[in-house]
């Protein structure tokens, strides 16, 4: 069965190369490219590597090359045909029927493209030509160079019917030119003429640099500033992003996509050196768009602009990821200070400027949490409880579980800091000033560390909000633990005989061991709240070295000057923790 070479393309598009060889090959990310050991022979020093942006695997080693089609047939043994409804399945695509019909309109789909082609052309010389003063006087007035112009392929559309005339002395099918939005015709003289009229034009290009539609941005005051293509069979704008190939490599090798609102902003941050930038294409951001975000890179930066659009822009975006986060996938939010767009941040402030705002992007669970806290006042207990009803109902709404568990236990955790900081108001002075991560104990020490909370529930009190984000190594031990440290934030006056109540026979049997030497030990109050807090900074310093442990294999396997100040930092507040025990 024949099929269309274009929905070959969509299909090696769709499912990176590096997620459907993962699943039985362990790879490690070297710059644009992931290594491992090869699937197709034996080996003990890895030689194997994938290329998603080019769509292959190659193996120094034994000389194995190909796409995922390849890869389907000669390791998981599939037929040509199974293997392509696999990688439809996991596309969630269909498979088109063979028929001469469809080969007649792949035929098309390819003239069309070249229609594209031959009018980006036409637009680039007319920038750069005797009659593209205009568009050129306006790039500059925006700091655009010529080689920067060049690189994104900018042109400009006359205010005549040039194009059309161009197309028409090519010999062009002018109905065609229509359907791709490049010219209209006058209802009633029936002439042909120009769709885009004296603007800047922005070529977009798919993932294989194909030129499948325009941005025009007006030169003069008018609506609307900027106009898109129309949506053609070449053209969907949920489902590009502006100058993804031209960021994709530098996206991939640092793990990191910036997001912004327009194609000037995207240009000149390319301009000033940050070559990952991208935009979505006039348009709202789409779940396609975040999801194709996502093959590249693990937490894209949303960077829209400082002012109240942008801000809404942005509760748009964390509303449309919020159901499709899935481990490992999220977003990171800039606040750029209002009025400032990143355009202006670059050319009124300077790259510097512009880097420190990145630097400082804020995780999707903090604008999360932000924004449904700025939602509504919670200054009585009924505000509070529709306030919790809010976070549990938007928590629902993430369909990956496992991310949903974690969120609501992080909105929890949240949640009582907020509700108890008048309580522990009285207490500040003895908190311990470092920041919060998130330790786990080993079996052992969480043992114990229960026990200590049910003994000496008085010497607890003052460390709840830093034990508030502990995950101990067990489930059941865990669950005791949030069941423990939620009745002491509500009951702040609780002494040992409430634990016989509190506890369910199950939960006392686990503990029962712990519990009994603590009260045989016959410890005094001062003494059981030393040893509680030197728990905490023995959990804490352990959860810092496990991170560091990781950022360091990180930084080995692939070097940068900002992984290596996060371990400086890390093993610095170690110093600060060790020396305050």
């Amino acid at each position: 069965m024949a099929l269309p070479p274009r929905f070959l393309d969509e299909l090696r598009d769709k499912v990176p190369l590096s997620e459907l060889i993962g699943k039985k090959v362990k790879l490690t990310r070297r710059g644009r490219e992931f290594t491992g050991l090869c699937p197709f022979h034996h080996e003990k020093t890895p030689s194997f590597t994938i290329n998603d942006d080019k769509g292959f695997y190659h193996c120094f080693g034994c000389g194995a090359h190909g796409d995922a089609i390849k890869y389907l047939m000669d390791g998981e043994k599939m037929p040509f045909m199974e293997a392509v409804e696999y990688l439809a399945g996991l596309a969630g695509v269909k498979v088109p029927e063979a028929s001469p019909a469809q080969a007649a309109r792949e035929k098309q789909q390819s003239n069309l493209t070249a229609i594209m082609e031959e009018a980006c052309r036409f637009f680039q010389a007319q920038l750069f030509g005797a009659g593209g003063e205009r568009g050129r006087n306006y790039l500059i007035r925006r700091g655009i160079s010529g080689d920067i112009a060049k690189q994104f392929r900018l042109g400009y559309a006359s205010s005549g019917s040039a194009l059309t005339a161009h197309l028409q002395r090519k010999g062009l099918d002018m109905k065609a030119c229509a359907a791709l939005g490049l010219v209209a015709r006058n209802s009633q003289s029936g002439q042909w003429h120009d769709y885009f009229y004296d603007r800047v034009m922005f070529p977009i290009l798919d993932r294989r640099k194909r030129v499948i539609g325009f941005g025009g941005r007006m030169l003069e005051k008018g609506e609307p500033k900027y106009l898109n293509s129309p949506e053609t069979v070449l053209f969907h704008k949920g489902e590009q992003l502006y100058a993804l190939p031209n960021a994709i490599d530098t996206i991939r090798k640092k793990n990191e996509a910036i997001l912004v609102e327009g194609y000037m902003d995207v240009i000149a941050l390319h301009a000033a050196g940050f070559t990952n930038a991208v935009a979505p294409l006039g348009t709202a951001l789409t779940e396609n768009q975040i999801k194709i975000l996502w093959q590249s890179c693990d937490e894209p930066l949303i960077c829209f602009d400082g002012d109240g659009a942008g801000q809404k822009a942005a509760i748009r975006a964390l509303n449309r990821a919020l159901p499709i986060l899935a481990p490992g996938k999220s977003l990171r939010f800039v606040a750029l200070p209002d009025p400032f767009d990143p355009d202006d941040m670059i050319r009124k402030k300077s790259p510097e400027a512009f880097a420190q705002v990145v630097a400082e992007a804020r995780p999707f669970a903090t604008v999360l949490w932000e924004t449904l806290l700025a939602a509504q006042p919670i200054d009585t207990p009924e505000r509070l409880a529709k306030f919790e009803d809010l976070i549990q109902k938007t928590l629902e709404s993430i369909q990956n579980q496992v991310v949903r568990n974690y969120y609501t236990k992080d909105f929890r955790d949240r949640l009582w800091r907020l509700t108890h900081r008048s309580k522990k108001a009285g207490n500040r002075s003895n908190r311990m000033n470092v920041p919060i991560h998130s330790p786990t104990p080993g079996l052992a020490d969480a043992r114990m560390l229960l026990a200590y909370l049910i003994c000496y529930p008085t010497a607890a009190t003052e460390f709840l909000e830093d034990m508030a984000s502990f995950r101990l190594p067990d489930k059941i031990l865990n669950d005791i633990f949030q069941h423990v440290v939620g009745y002491l934030l509500e009951n702040p006056d609780a002494v040992e005989t409430d634990w016989e109540s509190v506890l369910n026979d199950e939960e006392r049997r686990i503990l029962a061991a712990e519990i009994e030497m603590l009260r045989r030990s016959d410890r005094q109050l001062p003494e059981a709240t030393a040893i509680l807090k030197r728990m905490i900074l023995q959990s804490r310093i352990q959860s810092i070295q496990a991170e560091i442990a990781q950022k360091t294999e990180n930084y080995l396997a692939a070097p940068s000057a900002e992984l290596w100040e996060i371990i400086k930092a890390l093993k610095k507040e170690i110093e600060k923790l060790s020396e305050s025990e």
